[in-house]
């Protein structure tokens, strides 16, 4: 059996190179329309809800506070990427949704973003991508629940 630490360090480098070089695209790619990861985020859920949500619906999503979250939306109004779909006079009762730029800008990510993995995952099936899916689910779940636990500081915890 591999040593657990060896295996480790192994998966946790794959995920952050993974991560690093998703970044780079994503970056690249919402620069060009002014745009940064959290701002996509936000874009990325109201995008989901075509009914709109509101300031609290989006940061409980989001898992990000208040502050950063009124940013973006600050910053997605002004670029007109995102409109104020009630009468409420109050920031935060408002009804958020994607303006029509918005939508565009949004369909364009996930176009480039399906391009992209679909040249990745060429030579793999459905159920294959299921099953690792699935897996990483499960790993991220655990590791979750023993930060939750705090499980991570007791030595005893073999």
């Amino acid at each position: 059996m591999k040593d657990r630490f060896e295996r480790f360090e192994k998966f946790t480098f794959l995920i952050n190179n993974i991560y690093r070089d998703i970044q780079k695209i994503k970056l690249s790619y919402l620069k060009q329309h002014g745009l940064k990861g959290s701002h996509m985020m936000c874009m990325y859920y109201l995008g989901q809800s075509p009914q709109g949500m509101t300031f609290k619906e989006l940061c409980e999503l989001c898992h990000e506070d208040k502050s950063l979250i009124s940013r973006n939306l600050s910053y997605l109004k002004k670029a007109g990427y995102i409109v104020d779909c009630s009468d409420s006079s109050k920031k935060y009762k408002s009804i958020l949704s994607l303006s029509e730029d918005g939508k565009r800008v949004l369909e364009d990510i996930k176009d480039t973003t399906e391009r992209i993995f679909c040249q990745v995952y060429l030579d793999k099936g459905e159920n294959e991508l299921d099953i690792f899916y699935d897996n990483l689910a499960e790993i991220s779940s655990k590791i979750d629940l023993i930060i939750e636990k705090d499980e991570y500081n007791d030595k005893n915890n073999n």
